[in-house]
């Protein structure tokens, strides 16, 4: 296994515009240095051949629930509820669904780094919580950018 450097920037306490410059100065850098070019017709990284690529990889990875679930959330507009989820898996009311968005996150960079996906693509399933509630809970279903769903709706026609 080799080294790994990672770069961790907080920024909880920066505004919204900054924090996309951010995110947009660190795509130019990573689509240089791999000479990537996204495609203009890409829709917050995605396209329909990179959402299918997406899931044939989950797939791969025998990960048909999260599959499934961003399958479910893009035809629904960008959203599915946890109920929706545990219905998708076949699973118990009281399972923990801990790590679950651990494999899409791995997906992700994978395609990243094969130079598929632009670093700043839009993650197609980031757990959603009750903001009125500061503690530990469970999330209440998973969710997606609207204009992501679309693309990734056409690529499971």
């Amino acid at each position: 296994m080799g080294i790994t450097n990672a770069i961790i920037i907080e920024t909880d306490d920066l505004e919204p515009e900054t924090v996309q410059a951010i995110h947009e100065a660190v795509a130019k850098v990573f689509s240089a240095a791999s000479g990537m070019q996204p495609s203009p017709s890409a829709i917050q990284g995605w396209t329909p051949e990179l959402a299918a690529e997406f899931d044939a990889r989950l797939r791969l990875r025998n990960r048909p629930v999260q599959a499934d679930t961003i399958k479910s959330a893009a035809k629904a507009g960008g959203h599915v509820d946890r109920a929706s989820v545990y219905e998708l898996g076949g699973y118990d009311a009281d399972r923990s669904v801990n790590g679950f968005t651990k494999p899409v996150r791995g997906v992700m960079k994978e395609m990243v780094g094969e130079g598929l996906l632009a670093p700043d693509a839009a993650n197609p399933m980031e757990p959603d919580y009750d903001p009125n509630n500061p503690a530990y809970q469970r999330a209440q279903g998973f969710s997606m950018p609207a204009d992501v769903a679309a693309v990734f709706a056409e690529a499971s026609v």
